[in-house]
């Protein structure tokens, strides 16, 4: 079996080229509605006014970048990331080249030959996440030459349901679904003063009151507060019982991280989402940096990056959550795979009250009153929709 063709394509309006994308058409925008980019929450660019309301004011890179495996046999596979257009050139005009002729199933060969291949321009961002999409689709291919679903060809599934938390702040909406809690996107960070505090606490105190003493609850900071804060905020939390603060720091400050770990006893640290390879993983672990690793599997180099990853955290009793895991059908299928992850992230990207739906991919598994059961299907489980490029532009 060899590799015959990788298509790349970018979300966004219908154009053939990125160069007419960007010549004719203004930069895409993020999807209508969506709290994500569309609401207050803290992150790094909050301490600049002209950008603290949203974050659609200043994502320029993003978008989904699709990439499809073509070979000889007639399998195809198809991965994802988020890396948008910069991920999509280095896909179509770098790697793509080494990988034609070669056979998928040597994954482990055809990643080290794009990490190494890349280093004098990558080892994080946008390059990791080009190489997580070929790595995606070459797991997808090589299960689906298999004819079986990806997490049989990873090793078989060591679970039969696995809880999902959600993500948001419509916790009233999503109390009485069967999740094990809520991870609220903290509003404010430093720059809003004891104000913002005050107002990050009550809306700790009124989930506590809606969700009930059973449910957890946990905070996604988005790299947007400092040591001193996130120490100050974990202290006014603590009575509403918070199971872990999440990437309070900005990605490499490691230091900080394990300042914060050791001197936060109320609550865990969880971290990971923005860190790539299983060498960031590293620096982490050496630093006693978190209680909880959360690598982004279509961001972090992939499955075959991941499992390193999660082999490492293993070594010291380090449970692994993936970002976003119960929204990408590939991690899906890994974290049904791997004992070391206990749950699976998911969000209403629209709101509590729109059900996900997947404009390119059909198969995407949906969570049933809080749980995902075993994926179904061959690969991930996915194909594209046969209107899939009414939304997209190849690259």
């Amino acid at each position: 079996m060899k590799i015959t063709r990788i298509n790349v394509y970018v979300t966004g309006p219908q154009k053939n080229t990125i160069q007419s994308q960007a010549q004719d058409l203004e930069p895409a925008k993020p999807n209508k509605g969506s709290w994500l980019s569309e609401t207050v929450i803290a992150n790094p660019m909050s301490i600049y006014p002209e950008y603290f309301d949203r974050r659609s004011l200043w994502t320029g890179m993003g978008g989904r970048t699709i990439v499809q495996i073509e070979t000889d046999t007639g399998v195809t596979g198809l991965g994802e990331s988020a890396g948008g257009r910069a991920s999509a050139v280095i896909i179509k005009d770098h790697l793509s080249g080494l990988l034609i002729g070669k056979d998928p199933r040597q994954v482990e060969k055809l990643w080290d030959i794009m990490f190494r291949s890349s280093l004098t321009y990558g080892r994080k961002g946008s390059p990791i996440m080009a190489i997580s999409a070929v790595d995606l689709a070459l797991w997808d291919l090589i299960a689906k030459a298999r004819n079986e679903p990806l997490y049989q060809t990873l090793g078989g599934a060591v679970k039969d349901k696995v809880q999902a938390y959600v993500t948001g702040n419509d916790f009233e909406k999503t109390k009485e679904r069967g999740f094990l809690g809520q991870k609220l996107a903290m509003p404010y960070g430093p720059v809003s003063g004891k104000e913002g505090m005050d107002k990050n606490v009550e809306l700790v105190r009124k989930a506590r009151e809606t969700l009930g003493p059973d449910k957890e609850i946990m905070l996604d900071c988005f790299m947007a507060w400092n040591v001193e804060y996130t120490i100050r905020m974990a202290e006014l939390v603590a009575p509403y019982r918070v199971k872990w603060i999440e990437e309070s720091l900005p990605p490499d400050d490691y230091v900080g991280y394990g300042i914060i770990n050791r001197k936060v006893t109320s609550s865990a640290i969880a971290t990971g989402e923005h860190e790539y390879t299983r060498f960031g993983f590293q620096q982490l672990l050496d630093a006693r940096a978190a209680e909880i690793l959360q690598p982004d599997i279509c961001w972090c180099g992939g499955i075959s990056e991941v499992r390193k990853i999660c082999a490492l955290a293993s070594a010291q009793h380090i449970p692994v959550i993936p970002h976003a895991g119960g929204l990408q059908p590939w991690a899906l299928h890994y974290i049904f795979a791997e004992i070391n992850i206990p749950y699976a992230e998911f969000a209403y990207i629209h709101g509590a009250d729109v059900d996900n739906y997947d404009n390119i991919f059909t198969g995407v598994e949906l969570p049933q009153s809080g749980w995902f059961s075993l994926p179904t299907g061959i690969g991930a489980g996915i194909e594209l929709r046969e209107n899939a490029h009414d939304y997209l532009y190849e690259v």
